[in-house]
């Protein structure tokens, strides 16, 4: 949606085009008017313009002279001038600060409205090419680590591999890897640093360190890329350059586990240079063989739950390789129903807090369904994790309970039970009222959002009622309450505001012997003329014909009751 301005020192003018604009369906336009160059201005001041049609010749400021000001403050601005006269050095000024067209009153509105048309191409082009440059800059080698990090992360997290690689967003990433061949992976984790790093940048800082020390390590036959996971894990992708023939058989099969039990003993010179030039132990997990990039995410969880149970012997400077582990360390394989990455796990948690927040119960339901079976699958096969994502489960919806509270409290304390036989159905429940209430709570929030509207509208009907100025009133976006508002109310503002208007017309012709320029002028209408006109196509007669309409009734009511 744009917002368009139209200014003009003649009242008739601006009214006759803010009505004409308002009722045109194929533009979405947010039309603000201003009857002066100063209140234009006050307009531009606060609110976005993106298009701007304006008289020439005004009192104070020209339509020149205030075109400067309004680009200024937009200048993506696009300026169409109005004149009545045909005179050359208007037109040579005019082309010399690129306004998008000069039109005489006498052309008509038609031409005006093209006018308008062709800016908002412009506009659309000129949006379009600044979406292009931003994708562009994106690829740059500034956003190029950044990129590489989300891509990395959205992979350790569960997402599938080709929607990874295909998408629009990574598009032109330098990615040394191939998205067609396996991949191995080594997670690395810090166990002790002299210089504990208490900032960000600390931290970055020594990531980025035993990075380098492992890419130093690694011979310029393997091809690597490195990521961060949640702040601490460092994670290495790693594949055989094209050329490694060595590290084929004679049948051009990559041998994944010589290379795996290559990378083990390369590790160790790691290890020793990040204590001797970083003062770091850091421990490193490896996997036994490469996998697919779909299964990137199952294998990390199984490399971190690897380095999680070596931890708890307190043994530092580890290197664990998951074909020598034995029955003690050994990482589990849960049961392939079972099977759900932390990152999955954590994708469901958000959408399960998102459909709480937003009172769906019917996806609130079946996510908690889900989420309770995977983890009583995760309780028979690892308690200690079965446990861990118990609490995650019921946090989330905990904590949705401190904002809408049940009204039965004492029968909700009790889902927060581990007999995991019995809460099942107590968490479903509570699902379903805090549900139930979180509806309710956005019900009366949204009709509240509505008679705050009204009110303003009513308050106001001979002052401002853009849409900008009704948004700003109700702390929202103006594009998105236009929206919000025909969503629930089934018309749209324009339309509200025209019949408001038109009530509090024929109350005040009705019950007042208000004069009809003054009755246009305390709704809004700098024209008798134009409220004229406006009343009839509301109402199907004029202000006069109105009133002396209801003046006849009362004549016939009173002579009947004689």
């Amino acid at each position: 949606m744009y917002r368009l301005l139209i200014v003009d020192d003649e009242p008739a003018i601006v009214d006759g085009l803010v009505q004409h604009f308002q009722h045109v369906e194929s533009l979405e336009l947010d039309v603000c008017k201003a009857y002066s160059p100063l209140e234009a201005l006050a307009i531009v001041k606060k609110t976005k313009i993106d298009l701007v049609i304006s008289d020439i010749r005004m009192p104070g400021k020209s339509g020149l002279q205030l075109a400067d000001d309004i680009l200024f403050y937009w200048p993506a601005c696009r300026i169409i001038l109005l004149t009545g006269y045909s005179e050359f050095d208007y037109v040579y000024s005019a082309i010399q600060k690129n306004i998008d067209n000069y039109i005489l009153k006498t052309e008509g509105i038609e031409t005006i409205v093209s006018a308008v048309l062709a800016a908002i191409d412009k506009l659309d082009q000129a949006n379009q090419m600044h979406a292009a440059l931003e994708q562009a800059k994106q690829q740059l080698t500034v956003a190029e680590p950044h990129l590489k990090k989300q891509f990395f992360e959205a992979l350790l997290l569960g997402e599938k591999a080709l929607d990874l690689w295909q998408a629009p967003y990574f598009a032109g990433l330098a990615m040394k890897l191939s998205s067609t061949d396996q991949v191995m992976m080594i997670v690395g984790r810090m166990d002790r640093y002299d210089h504990v790093p208490t900032t960000y940048m600390d931290k970055l800082k020594l990531h980025l360190s035993i990075q380098d020390v492992l890419r130093q390590q690694l011979p310029p036959h393997f091809y690597e890329e490195a990521a961060v996971h949640d702040g601490s894990l460092l994670v290495w992708f790693i594949q055989p350059a094209e050329d490694a023939g060595m590290l084929k058989n004679g049948e051009g099969i990559t041998q994944w586990e010589d290379i795996s039990e290559y990378l083990k003993g390369m590790l160790e010179p790691v290890q020793d240079q990040c204590r001797h030039a970083l003062n770091a132990d850091v421990s490193f997990a490896i996997s036994r063989s490469a996998v697919e990039w779909d299964g990137a995410a199952a294998e990390f969880e199984r490399l971190k739950s690897s380095m999680k149970k070596c931890s708890l012997f307190g043994q530092p400077m580890s290197i664990i390789h998951l074909g020598d582990m034995d029955d003690v360390l050994k990482a589990e394989r849960p049961h392939p129903a079972a099977e759900l990455s932390t990152g999955m796990f954590n994708k469901q948690l958000d959408a399960l807090q998102r459909s709480l927040e937003a009172g769906d119960e019917p996806a609130a339901a079946k996510l908690t369904s889900e989420l309770y079976a995977h983890v009583e699958m995760n309780v028979s096969s690892n308690s200690l994790i079965g446990m861990e994502r118990y609490y995650q489960f019921v946090l989330v919806i905990i904590t949705q309970m401190t904002q809408v509270r049940p009204s039965d409290v004492q029968e909700a304390e009790e889902a927060w039970t581990l007999d995991l036989n019995a809460s099942k159905e107590q968490l479903l429940e509570l699902v379903h009222k805090l549900c139930a209430q979180k509806k309710e709570q956005q019900n009366k929030s949204e009709h509240l959002i509505i008679e705050r509207i009204h009110r303003f509208i009513a308050e106001h009907l001979g002052r401002d009622l853009s849409l900008a100025r009704i948004a700003e009133a109700v702390y929202f976006n103006p594009s998105y309450l236009s929206r919000f508002y025909k969503q629930l109310t089934g018309r749209t503002l324009s339309d509200y505001m025209n019949a408001t208007r038109a009530d509090a017309a024929q109350h005040m012709l009705e019950e007042t012997q208000m004069k009809v320029n003054e009755i246009a002028l305390r709704l809004g209408f700098e024209s008798p003329s134009y409220f004229t006109a406006f009343f009839r196509k509301m109402t199907g007669s004029t202000p006069q014909e109105f009133r002396e309409s209801v003046l006849l009734r009362r004549d016939r009511k009173e002579n009947r009751s004689m």
